[in-house]
């Protein structure tokens, strides 16, 4: 019979991706042999999804733990604490972390969150585009249609977003459509030039019909997330209140909704970046994140796991020990809801977590409420953050 402990690290390391075919099928046939073994496997899966993130900080580890610990000595003797130190020495902590979040879910009478009915949904592609000459288009994926954004320029809309295409004609005048999406949507668009780029929820993008001959440039506000068409004789620019990027052919992440100021992340390539009003240029380096003040002041490049600023283009939310105040904003920017803080304090708590953007909001709010130890209230399309 599989030992408790055994069966733990065996569930860790099929979730992790790292264990053997004989593994995998001794675990298979575990799961047969009774239908508990199922829920709890995916009661662990659950917990593994939650705290699949980032490392946390080992201050937040060491917090969590003992917090972990205080809850096993409360079951008075329902485990032995050299057993729990054994099992937490082979089940990484994220995971643990899970499991108690799960256990005080089952065990606790009353909710860390006061719930009332809500039509509150995860956002979803839709956007508007507005042309040269004013005009206003509801733009929806499922909505297949040619759209004629000038006289003898017609662009597409459909499942791959809206697409521009190069006429390959001397362009002298630039007509500039810009492309809008609301809190609670998303949508991608595919430049002249053929370059991609990927704007989230309450963002603007702002660009010429067609290119011209000497440079592509871009305006942005909000996030934005760019696979630029490779071009040595064009370079691309993105231009927003407080920086200026230029690229020759990458991928990297711009973001002007952050707290306190513009981050922008290279994924691949190289670009140079300018703050508003400055001659100097900085150069990054892939997995990099440059940082400037509303202001277009220099803050500083640092190195990073891209994927925590990148992670929302593949439908996830990732938060590395990010600031409550943070957190909130994206999920109210992508949930279209309004936030209210009891106090500002609440404001600098921490969290770390792997979560779907699709997931249903309660379920995002309840994994915070149970590891940040704050309360929240829904009340129609306004969330009540307190202590």
């Amino acid at each position: 019979m599989m030992q408790k402990s055994d069966k733990d690290e065996l569930i860790l390391k099929v979730l992790d991706g790292i264990a053997t075919p004989d593994e995998i099928q001794a675990l298979a046939r575990w799961m047969e042999t009774d239908p508990e073994n199922e829920v709890y496997f995916n009661q662990l899966k659950k917990a593994w999804n939650l705290t699949s993130g980032p490392i946390p900080s080992e201050e937040r580890v060491e917090h969590e733990l003992k917090s972990y610990m205080k809850y096993i000595r409360s079951k008075r003797g329902k485990f032995r604490v050299w057993q729990v130190l054994k099992y937490a020495a082979v089940i990484v902590v994220p995971l643990l972390l899970g499991i108690y979040w799960l256990q005080q879910e089952h065990m606790e009478e009353q909710s860390q969150m006061t719930m009332h009915k809500t039509g509150i949904v995860p956002g979803g592609y839709k956007a508007t585009l507005i042309t040269a000459q004013g005009k206003a288009i509801t733009l929806l994926p499922s909505a297949e249609e040619d759209i004629r954004v000038q006289e003898n320029f017609v662009v597409k809309n459909g499942q791959k977003g809206i697409v521009y295409q190069d006429t390959k004609k001397e362009t002298t005048t630039l007509q500039y459509n810009t492309l809008k999406t609301p809190r609670g949507g998303e949508y991608t668009i595919t430049l002249s030039d053929g370059t991609r780029v990927y704007l989230n929820a309450a963002s603007k993008l702002k660009y010429p019909v067609q290119f011209d001959s000497k440079r592509r440039e871009v305006y942005l506000s909000g996030e934005a997330y760019f696979e630029v068409m490779k071009d040595m004789n064009r370079p691309f620019y993105v231009v927003t209140d407080a920086v200026r990027v230029k690229v020759y052919g990458t991928e990297f992440n711009v973001n002007t909704n952050g707290i306190g100021g513009t981050q922008t992340t290279l994924v691949s390539g190289k670009v140079g970046i300018w703050g508003r009003g400055s001659v100097q240029e900085y150069i990054m380096k892939p997995f990099q994140l440059a940082e400037f003040g509303d202001n277009g002041e220099f803050k500083g490049i640092r190195d990073v796991d891209v994927k925590t600023y990148t992670a929302w283009k593949e439908g996830f939310f990732v938060f590395e020990d990010e600031g409550l105040e943070g957190i909130l904003n994206r999920l109210s920017r992508w949930y279209d809801v309004d936030i209210f803080y009891s106090n500002e304090r609440v404001k600098t708590y921490h969290f770390t977590g792997h979560m779907e953007k699709y997931e249903n909001i309660e379920t995002i709010l309840n994994a915070i409420s149970k590891m940040v130890g704050v309360h929240f209230t829904i009340k129609e399309k306004t969330i009540i953050v307190t202590e």
